[in-house]
């Protein structure tokens, strides 16, 4: 007797189920997937926070001209400053670095020092340079970021020369305080998270970066 093979395929209404069965699941694990990722981004970033801390702190006893602008910077404030930093209400911000809108892995990080009317035996421009010499093979792009809200490294100091890492956006020249709280001087009102040598419990709460402010 002649056996007949069926070659009948999936109906269209079969292939339907499955792709439907495949979307729920996709959905299901998605947000775990998601916060994962985040999670490790911002782990990745805290690593890095550390060790453009650690080296900038052990640059502070060793070179002269660091030690130079940190002393002078967290003893002098600029001018309009409303803030009073001798009160330990506010870190004083000594630079940043900011990621380039657009491809970020096409460019390099820039730093820049903040405008604390330097005496003519400090250059920016060398400061900028130099600060940069002691954390470049730290400073690449954030990895837990969003431009415009989180996508610059800060680096501050207390009145103690104690140096401290955070991550926020909305720095320039002009730009001389980040406060106790994390807020941004001068009305701007952007919070910055600190993520060096602590770490922000507000940081660490942010499921993704859509939800800093």
């Amino acid at each position: 007797m002649k056996i007949r093979k069926c070659n009948r395929g999936f109906t269209l209404v079969e292939l339907i189920i499955v792709i439907a069965i495949m979307a729920i699941l996709a959905g299901l694990m998605a947000p775990g997937l998601i916060r994962y990722i985040n999670k490790a981004r911002k782990a990745r970033d805290k690593a890095a926070a550390e060790a453009i801390g650690k080296s900038l702190q052990a640059a502070y006893t060793s070179d002269e001209e660091l030690t130079e602008f940190i002393d002078y910077a967290t003893s002098t404030y600029g001018n309009n400053m409303e803030a009073n930093p001798s009160d330990n209400k506010y870190y004083r911000v000594l630079g940043y670095a900011n990621v380039p809108t657009g491809s970020h892995a096409k460019y390099a990080m820039d730093f820049h020092v903040i405008n604390t009317a330097l005496p003519s035996d400090l250059n920016k421009a060398d400061l900028a340079v130099l600060i940069k010499s002691y954390i470049d093979t730290e400073l690449v792009p954030l990895k837990f970021e969003k431009d415009n809200v989180l996508d610059e490294w800060i680096i501050c100091a207390d009145k103690n020369q104690n140096i401290y890492i955070f991550v926020g956006a909305g720095m320039n020249d002009n730009r001389y305080f980040i406060s106790k709280d994390g807020i941004n001087d001068m009305g701007h009102g952007r919070q910055c998270y600190m993520i060096w040598p602590e770490v922000d419990p507000r940081y660490d709460a942010l499921g993704t970066p859509n939800d800093a402010r």
